[in-house]
Formats: structure tokens, C-alpha cells, sequence
């Protein structure tokens, strides 16, 4: 019960803290997307590098490379680690560019866009609570085109960018610090090389904005530690009722706090989507109801 009681916690913790990150890099905005992202790749590395050499756990990083090397999975580690860097920009620069609302739209969605990578690259069988909730969701972005007058390619990148992200840690489940102190360490000397040729000086917008893009590696990776602290101690079925929370927070930031206009159009488009969630949950709930009774 205490384990549930701490997985419970840590994962609410985590997901608040994703979901109020919108406002953190809204302060960001008079720094290039681009550079943002950049300077969060590098303090993440320097960050989790700390935490690493505090805990004397560099030679399970270079053991854990060798390993993916002989069992040629590096490759996979490699292509998450810029799957995730492109999540990260594309979220970074929606809320930067006054599309936080798009945003949270995306995180959404992203649950119900695993069903469709699932379907098409794990070949597993979609339940009719599914496709009616996929159906839901389909229709709420049919809705946004129409209005957008054209595809809301964000929201959509972003969440399938963090799906195809997921997929490849399923194939390949690291524990979560090894896992970040990888995908950081890949995209690290890109970083640093857009940095170093970038005409931004990480010092020119003032001592605020400065000490924010240092203090990012760390807001990276607490909610990430607590996460993996979550996994360990709860199971996927609460965590998956827990991560509606995060789009939920990032939705009321954006409308409070940030001050995005919350048209009924708008409005229109996310009853869509929450009805398909809402489909989606009571179909799983039960599923996982007659599979409790079926084992009896």
C-alpha cells in the first residue's frame, strides 16, 4: 500500500510539473526555439551528469552502451534520442508562438495516437470502445483543419513524434536516468556545435532569462526522475488515468496564465477530443473489469 501510496504521488508530481512547463517556456520566448532547445539538450546532460557521478553509476552507462552496441540496438537509442529532441522543439516553439493551446491539444491526443501505432506496427486488435474513440478524436481534427484552413501539422508532429518515441522504448526499456543520460549524450554535440555557430549569447536577454535556460536541464530532469519513481511503484493503468492530468494543467495555463484566446470554435474541437478520451477510459475500465472477472 505504501509503494501505491509513493507511485501515486511521484506521479502526480510529475505530471504537474510537465503540464505548468508551458509558462516556464513561455518566459523563454525572446530566445530563439531553436536555442532554447538547444541549451536544455546541454544543461539535461550537465545535470543528469551530476546526479550520475554523485551516485557512481558512469560505468553502468558505459557498460549499458557496449551492450547496445553488440546487440546492435544502438541505433534505435539514437533515433529516440532525436525523436524526443523533436518533441521537445515543436512543444517549445508552440508556446513560444502563442499555440499552447495547440499544444496541450496534442498531449491529448497523443495517448489515442498510440492506438494507431500499435494497430499499425504491433498489429494489435482495436476494441469498438477504440475506434469509436479514434473516430472522435479523427473527427475533432477534421473540425480544426476546417477552421485552421489547413492540417495542425504541430500538433499532430508532436504528438507522433513522442509515439514513435514510445514505441522504441518499448522495444528497448532502459531504466529512466540511463535512458536520458543516452538520448541527451546523442544529441549533446549537435547541440553544442548550434550553439557554438548560433548568433544568440545565452547572456544577452538579461540575468532572469539566463538563469532559466541554466535551471532547464534541471526542470528536465526532476519531473523524468520522479516519473521513473511512478513506474516503479504503480501500474500503467493508474498512471494512464494520472497523465490526462498534464494536458489538462498546460490547457488552463494557457488560457489563465499565458492569456490564449479560447474561442467556442476551439471549444468545439477539444469536446471532440474529450469525448473520445472519455470513450477511450471507459473502454478501457472495462476491459480491465471483465479481465479481473475472467481470471476468477
Amino acid at each position: 500500500m505504501e509503494k501505491r501510496r509513493l507511485g501515486i504521488s511521484t506521479g502526480l508530481a510529475a505530471y504537474t510539473l510537465w503540464g505548468l512547463l508551458s509558462v516556464f517556456w513561455e518566459l523563454l520566448s525572446v530566445v530563439p526555439a531553436l536555442d532554447t532547445l538547444a541549451y536544455r539538450i546541454v544543461f539535461s546532460l550537465i545535470t543528469i551528469s551530476i546526479v550520475l557521478t554523485v551516485q557512481k553509476d558512469w560505468g553502468t552507462i558505459w557498460g549499458t552502451i557496449k551492450e547496445l552496441v553488440q546487440n546492435r540496438k544502438i541505433f534505435w537509442i539514437i533515433l529516440s534520442s532525436y525523436l524526443i529532441s523533436l518533441n521537445w522543439f515543436i512543444y517549445i516553439y508552440m508556446v513560444t508562438h502563442h499555440e499552447a493551446t495547440e499544444a496541450s491539444l496534442g498531449y491529448y491526443i497523443m495517448p489515442l495516437m498510440n492506438v494507431i501505432v500499435a494497430l499499425i506496427f504491433l498489429h494489435e486488435k482495436l476494441s469498438r470502445s477504440k475506434v469509436i474513440a479514434l473516430l472522435l478524436v479523427i473527427l475533432g481534427v477534421v473540425i480544426l483543419t476546417i477552421q485552421a484552413g489547413s492540417l495542425p501539422l504541430n500538433t499532430l508532429l508532436m504528438a507522433a513524434s513522442f509515439c514513435f518515441y514510445g514505441l522504441i522504448k518499448k522495444q528497448v526499456q532502459l531504466p529512466a536516468t540511463i535512458s536520458l543520460t543516452l538520448e541527451t549524450l546523442f544529441v549533446a554535440p549537435v547541440a553544442i556545435i548550434y550553439l557554438l555557430l548560433s548568433p544568440h549569447v545565452i547572456t544577452q536577454d538579461g540575468a532572469g532569462v539566463t538563469t532559466l535556460l541554466v535551471l532547464s536541464g534541471i526542470i528536465t530532469i526532476i519531473p523524468l526522475l520522479l516519473f521513473a519513481v511512478a513506474t516503479k511503484n504503480t501500474d500503467f493503468i493508474t498512471l494512464g488515468f494520472i497523465q490526462y492530468l498534464n494536458p489538462t494543467i498546460q490547457l488552463l495555463m494557457a488560457i489563465f496564465v499565458i492569456h490564449e484566446s479560447f474561442s467556442w470554435h476551439k471549444a468545439v474541437v477539444f469536446v471532440f477530443i474529450w469525448l473520445g478520451i472519455l470513450v477511450f477510459i471507459l473502454g478501457n475500465v472495462h476491459g480491465l473489469h471483465r479481465l479481473k472477472h475472467g481470471r476468477q
